[in-house]
Parts: structure tokens; sequence; C-alpha cells
């Protein structure tokens, strides 16, 4: 504690005693303690703040190698698809030809169908045909007796 030792600490508490008097002694006491608090909070949070503003370049810098690495590892997948004779990401889907439209060309005739025709309790277009247990390989649960 302020690198004072216990003959120093009852040197200055008697010196204190004499100057200031037994009736405001408990009154400065808790006074100095008071402050004495401030200062600690002060300073506690003043090294908060250092923490957290190194934590914060810390983390960018780590963000900044992040992107880096991610970059060359997009150049290399790019120089790697390319090397290859692979198709890149970046290429065009082919188009699709009228011979592979089919007859049912939509010739813009028809207007779009509407998504809310069907109620919400309708039962789903597609039908999908249920297997029964014996078709899957599996046996039937035992039939409880009453």
């Amino acid at each position: 504690m302020l690198g004072l030792g216990w003959g120093e600490i009852f040197l200055i508490g008697a010196v204190a005693l004499v100057v200031v008097g037994p009736e405001r002694l408990p009154r400065l006491l808790r006074e100095l303690g008071r402050y004495y608090g401030q200062l600690r909070r002060a300073a506690d949070e003043l090294r908060r703040s250092f923490v957290l503003e190194a934590d914060r370049q810390d983390a960018e810098e780590r963000y900044a190698k992040l992107q880096e690495r991610r970059q060359a590892a997009m150049e290399a997948r790019k120089a790697a698809m390319q090397a290859s004779g692979g198709v890149s990401q970046e290429q065009p889907a082919p188009e699709p030809t009228a011979a592979a439209a089919g007859p049912e060309v939509d010739d813009g005739d028809d207007p779009p169908p509407d998504p809310n025709a069907e109620p919400p309790d309708a039962p789903h277009p597609v039908q999908v045909p249920r297997r029964t247990l014996e078709e899957l390989g599996l046996e039937p649960p035992p039939e409880e007796a009453p």
C-alpha cells in the first residue's frame, strides 16, 4: 500500500490525530476513503479501456490476415480450376434452346397462376405413395390384449 510500512502508517495516524483532532478524524478518514475509492475506479476504468482498445486492434489485425488468406485461397482455387480445364463459377450457364423447352412454350398470352387460388388446407398436389411396413421389411407392432 503505497510502499509504507506499519511504523510509517502509525506515525501518520498519530500526526493526523493531533492536527485534525479526535472529533473530525473519522469524517476526514471517511472522505479520504471515498476519494481513494473514486481514484481506484477511475484507474480500473482506464485500464479496462486500454485492454479493450488493444483487443480491438488485435481483432482488426486478425480479420485483415483472414481476409488476405481467403483472397489467396480464392486465387489459388481459380488458378487450379483454370489449370485443370474445369469450369469456373464465373462462367454463365448455357441458355436453354427452343428444342430443350419442348412443345409447351409460354407465348405470354396466359396470365401467371394465382398462388392464392388453392385454400391453405387443400391437400398437396403431389401424392406420395404410402408403403406398408411389410414392403419396408419391418414387422408390425404387437397387438395389445384387452
